[in-house]
């Protein structure tokens, strides 16, 4: 009955020995993690990229895109800027946002599974003002592109918040941001 005993013994050593390097890996990785949250700055909250030949982004993309004039600002190498979904408002900074002159903006596009008939589902709104801004909802056929444009065709300096349905099983709703930067002339 001896036998058993010292097969235990046998292995309870090298077992220790992995336990010990994986306790150390983990400390060492979360120390290398809290390096990399103080040194490397905030990415950005948007992404140039090319629109298809309709002026679109490709089917596989989904959420807030803001479709560019063609003589836009050459910051954007693309057509299309697309955002950063968050699940909480505001929390895009003015150092990660996207930001624009009103001439660059054409309009907003929003691509979804299944765009609502609702237009009251889709909001834009400048941040921190509390005038009404309204805006035109284009439906495109086959219910999957929202072109969102200001009724007066003038985009105002200031933070846009882009407030949509999400398309989870739970619902709930994603923000997106971007700011549309006062165009300064020189005298």
């Amino acid at each position: 009955m001896d036998a058993p005993a010292s097969g235990v013994l046998r292995w309870r050593k090298p077992v220790y020995i992995v336990l010990a390097i994986l306790a150390l890996a983990m400390f060492i990785l979360s120390l290398v993690q809290v390096w990399v949250l103080l040194t490397v700055p905030d990415p950005d909250a948007f992404g140039s990229i090319q629109a298809t030949n309709a002026g679109l982004p490709s089917e596989d993309k989904r959420g807030a895109f803001l479709s560019l004039n063609p003589a836009h600002s050459s910051t954007y190498a693309g057509d299309l800027v697309q955002l950063l979904a968050t699940t909480e408002a505001g929390v895009i900074d003015a150092t990660q946002g996207a930001h624009l002159k009103a001439k660059d903006l054409k309009e907003i596009l929003v691509q979804s599974a299944n765009v609502s008939m609702e237009t009251k589902d889709y909001r834009i709104t400048v941040i921190g003002d509390p005038a009404d801004y309204p805006m035109s909802y284009t439906r495109e056929p086959g219910g999957k592109v929202l072109r969102i444009r200001p009724q007066n065709g003038a985009w105002k300096p200031g933070a846009y918040l882009v407030d949509i349905p999400s398309e989870g099983m739970f619902g709930g709703r994603d923000y997106f941001q971007f700011y549309i930067d006062p165009d300064t002339k020189a005298p």
